[in-house]
């Protein structure tokens, strides 16, 4: 059951009561303390200054250094780290929310996807957890909105995992600082 908002977290074979469940834990957890208060703004300003290059199924430079201040903004701008979400319409506007450590949506949040036109070039969302893998509720969401969404992204700790929604090819990459080991 979705709502008719951008509601990312939306699983067609949920019940209602399920569905009210998650929403009520969503509103009890609603209610956090933000280290950074400005936290959407590194992620706008990046987003402006690399939006021409990005390239989500196969990130190029630009595309890692955005993905790696949404990963940021999710472990270091709240009271504990927490699913951020990044929507890029057809008209290449970003469209964020910050959700509980295991959901995101635009519940209550919804004032700033006005204007969000279809179809979805990137769904990006973090698991603050660490591990880049679509969940269950991750699948449905993008079987949910198949053929308006392009592509999907979701980031972990030092690793993403992007996937092309038509042609249905993935890419995981793992990063971080390599240090070569001691020969044995």
């Amino acid at each position: 059951m979705c709502n008719n908002s951008w509601d990312m977290e939306c699983d067609s074979n949920m019940s209602e009561d399920e569905v009210t469940q998650i929403v009520k834990q969503v509103e009890v957890e609603e209610e956090f303390d933000m280290t950074n208060e400005e936290w959407k703004e590194p992620i706008s300003q990046l987003w402006e200054a690399c939006s021409e290059n990005v390239l989500w199924v196969y990130p190029n430079i630009e595309t890692e250094a955005f993905l790696s201040q949404v990963w940021r903004q999710s472990m270091e701008a709240f009271d504990k780290p927490r699913e951020v979400q990044v929507v890029v319409d057809a008209k290449d506007d970003i469209y964020l929310s910050v959700g509980t450590p295991s959901f995101v949506s635009f519940l209550n949040q919804d004032r700033d996807i006005g204007g969000m036109k279809l179809p979805i070039k990137c769904w990006i969302h973090t698991h603050p957890f660490g591990m880049a893998y679509f969940s269950g509720t991750d699948w449905s969401t993008i079987n949910t909105w198949k053929g308006e969404i392009e592509s999907a992204i979701v980031l972990g700790d030092a690793q993403y995992l992007a996937y092309d929604c038509e042609s249905q090819i993935a890419k995981r990459i793992e990063y971080g600082i390599y240090n070569k080991g001691e020969e044995e």
